[in-house]
């Protein structure tokens, strides 16, 4: 694999805090998303990149003690985070360390598998999209949740959000990923063998300042990505960290997240 590749973004305790703001944004959607394929109690479920685990504690709520999630990652700190966070919620679900993108995930016949904010950093979505394919009973589910990002915007306009998305997607296609992925997601799960696919868009707002500052912390945890990749100074970021900092705190001012694409689809039976 490219020595480029990977995921932009720092990972563990690094981006513990963005993880939780940006959380609080898509919490609502993300819910809405997973119940309206069917996420309900008793079921068996797989966050596959699960990060701090946020999602997967949602589910844990949804599916009941007669259920079973389980986060995927291949971050052991974002793991340790997620167990503490479970515990705290007193929620019960388990997290397992896998690579979605280079491991075969040790699971069968569940009855959902997710991902959010995956596979636009992967060098080969097909192959994670795949591997979650092989985990679901026939007749379950898969769902993804991924992004268009060049429609991150403020109202009213803010230049430097715009800035702030385009060396976003710029360093991502550096280290082999795809910041467009949201409209091509229907087309991949029908390429991984799925059917029914279905797909929904929605833009989150976010209008209260700890809200909006989750986007001025993704700058501060892709430093080194960007470093390396040459696509903006230490200068040039930090002038746009500052000013989208500055319109975070303004009451007037509302950042909208990049349009996500919600995509579901089905095993066939057999």
């Amino acid at each position: 694999m490219d020595d480029r590749a990977g995921y932009t973004i720092a990972r563990g305790t690094a981006d513990a805090d963005r993880l939780a703001r940006m959380s609080s944004v898509m919490a609502t959607s993300t819910l809405r998303f997973l119940q309206g394929v069917g996420l309900r109690a008793g079921a068996s479920c797989l966050d596959v990149g699960c990060r701090d685990g946020q999602v997967a504690i949602d589910m844990a709520r949804l599916v009941g003690t007669a259920g079973r999630v389980v986060g995927v990652d291949a971050d052991d700190g974002a793991l340790d985070i997620a167990r503490r966070a479970a515990r705290d919620a007193g929620v019960h679900a388990d997290f397992v360390h896998a690579d979605p993108a280079r491991d075969c995930l040790p699971f069968t016949d569940v009855d959902l598998a997710f991902s959010r904010l995956l596979l636009s950093h992967l060098v080969e979505p097909m192959a994670a999209l795949r591997a979650m394919v092989s985990t679901v009973r026939p007749g379950g589910v898969v769902a993804v949740e991924d992004l268009f990002t060049p429609t991150l915007h403020a109202e009213p306009r803010v230049t430097a959000l715009e800035d702030l998305a385009e060396v976003y997607s710029a360093t991502v296609r550096f280290h082999g990923g795809d910041p467009t992925i949201g409209p091509r997601l229907g087309a991949h799960l029908g390429a991984a063998g799925l059917v029914d696919v279905h797909e929904e868009t929605v833009e989150n707002r976010m209008t209260t300042t700890s809200q909006k500052m989750f986007l001025a912390e993704l700058l501060d945890n892709m430093h080194e990505a960007i470093a390396s990749a040459g696509t903006a100074t230490p200068d040039q970021v930090r002038s746009i960290r500052t000013a989208v900092a500055t319109e975070a705190e303004r009451a007037d001012t509302v950042f909208v997240q990049a349009r996500m694409h919600q995509v579901s689809a089905r095993r066939p039976p057999r």
